[in-house]
């Protein structure tokens, strides 16, 4: 099966013409292509069940009368999946234009934006302000990098600034906001040199200096990746709605928007405590709010977005949706309320328009978009 013969299979079936065979294993190749799940099959029974599945496939598509059809078995189908995928079928369909008008307005991905709100309450939108300092804040001056970065660093001199730069020499609260809308993200370095990726519709508060405190706590709603900077005589906490994560220097990823039912702590790399559980990289901890459980997952799939992808690995809809709701700035409207506890999986660039993640929706599960201004109808 060469890679034209593929196309053609997969056109067939995004047309709707596929024959029930066709459809279950491309549904099944589709939604496995990119869950990285461990195989003990060899070599030499991966080629012939290939060989099986889509000797099967062409048979249907001859022009016979006496055409016998048998259902493989899903070992067979899922084995098959990993030696077809190396064609690159996806990228030809995520590339081709939809056939029909329901993605007519398409919407385009979010940006680097988020507005960063100071002690004394002046608010800087940091994807309109120029490179430079941009405040002064006690013993530390705000800097926008040229590469966008938020960094701040310490202020040896007292002399007064340019490029409009704020100066607070007289701070009550000392302490900052920086807040990324839907359709934003951004980066940071905070005062200690830990690194911190915002994502979209998130809000993280933290002091100007962590200067003469015996902790570095901060506060964050939403979702953010950390790369916390070492200092055992300083412990690291984050706080986020009914959980406390605390670190000596580590990379982990907490989501915790308002509107999830839980917040979940993935550990990449060192260790954390939340709430008291321990972590171990490669753990995750659910917690949801009077219970914590902690399961084992795929960090590269959990962090990335911050690596510019949608990896959804047999996610339900709904989460999938909420993601999508809040990096395109788009409103998910439900026909069916079921709909959303279907499970989908599959991995593409988070900067595609959103008609393209759409698409590869449909393509892996029984469910149909439509768009109209920012609203996705959901069928």
């Amino acid at each position: 099966m060469n890679e034209q013969q593929s196309k053609e299979v997969l056109e067939r079936f995004q047309a709707g013409t596929d024959s029930p065979q066709e459809n279950q294993q491309v549904r099944y190749w589709l939604h496995h292509l990119h869950e990285d799940q461990p195989s003990d099959l060899s070599e030499t029974f991966l080629r012939d069940t290939h060989d099986e599945m889509w000797s099967s496939i062409l048979l249907q598509t001859q022009p016979t009368t006496t055409v016998k059809t048998t259902r493989l078995p899903l070992r067979i189908v899922l084995a098959a999946a990993s030696v077809v995928a190396i064609l690159g079928i996806c990228i030809y369909f995520f590339t081709k234009e939809p056939s029909d008008n329901r993605f007519a307005n398409n919407i385009l991905p979010g940006t680097d934006k988020a507005t960063l709100i100071l002690s004394n309450g002046d608010k800087i939108s940091l994807n309109e302000a120029k490179n430079g300092v941009l405040a002064l804040q006690s013993t530390m001056k705000v800097i926008k990098s040229e590469g966008g970065e938020i960094i701040y660093t310490s202020r040896p001199d007292p002399a007064p600034y340019t490029n409009g730069a704020r100066n607070q020499e007289s701070e009550t609260k000392n302490v900052n906001t920086m807040i990324t809308p839907r359709g934003g993200q951004y980066k940071l370095s905070l005062p200690d040199g830990t690194k911190v990726w915002l994502n979209a519709a998130s809000t993280l508060t933290y002091p100007v200096s962590f200067t003469g405190r015996k902790e570095r706590r901060i506060e964050l709603k939403g979702e953010a990746y950390f790369e916390v900077a070492k200092d055992k005589m300083h412990p690291f906490l984050v706080q986020s709605k009914t959980q406390v994560v605390k670190v000596l220097g580590t990379h982990f990823n907490i989501s915790s928007y308002p509107d999830d039912a839980s917040t979940q702590t993935t550990l990449v790399e060192g260790s954390v405590l939340v709430n008291m559980v321990a972590l171990k990289p490669g753990q995750q901890a659910v917690n949801s709010g009077s219970l914590i459980k902690v399961r084992s997952v795929d960090p590269d799939g959990v962090i990335a977005w911050k690596n510019g992808e949608f990896s959804f690995r047999n996610q339900p809809l709904e989460q999938i949706m909420k993601q999508l709701s809040r990096w395109y700035d788009v409103d998910v409207i439900y026909q069916n309320q079921q709909t959303g506890s279907q499970l989908f999986g599959g991995t593409i660039s988070k900067y595609k328009d959103i008609s393209k993640v759409l698409r590869m929706l449909e393509l892996t599960g029984d469910v149909k978009f439509k768009m109209e201004g920012r609203k996705v109808f959901v069928q």
